[in-house]
């Protein structure tokens, strides 16, 4: 975020979705997945952000609101698809865990 010092409450929020999204698909993202993930977390400050003036009694667009909420729905549900076929599931989980921690076990149970 070039013209930012990083410290504001807005930019700590969207640092904050940004890990929590990035650990969701397991970290090490490639440069598109890193975009994706700046885009959903941009997307629901946004939302947020029209939440709160609601709230705070504001005059907000209502098109405007719907847009960016349905936005922000859209790009969570690609992070959640992503996210899901990067975790295995089952046994699977099981076998893909134990391989990784206990290696000489894995090779013997096959």
């Amino acid at each position: 975020m070039p013209r930012t010092d990083g410290r504001s409450r807005r930019s700590r929020r969207f640092r904050d979705l940004c890990e929590a999204f990035e650990r969701e698909l397991g970290g090490n993202l490639n440069a598109v997945d890193q975009n994706l993930v700046r885009q959903a977390a941009n997307m629901v400050l946004a939302s947020e952000n029209f939440q709160l003036d609601v709230i705070n009694g504001a005059d907000v667009n209502p098109d405007a609101l719907v847009r960016v909420s349905s936005e922000a729905r859209r790009i969570l549900g690609m992070l959640r698809a992503k996210a899901t076929k990067a975790k295995p599931s089952g046994d699977a989980a099981l076998k893909e865990y134990l391989a990784r921690n206990y290696p000489r076990n894995a090779e013997a149970s096959d």
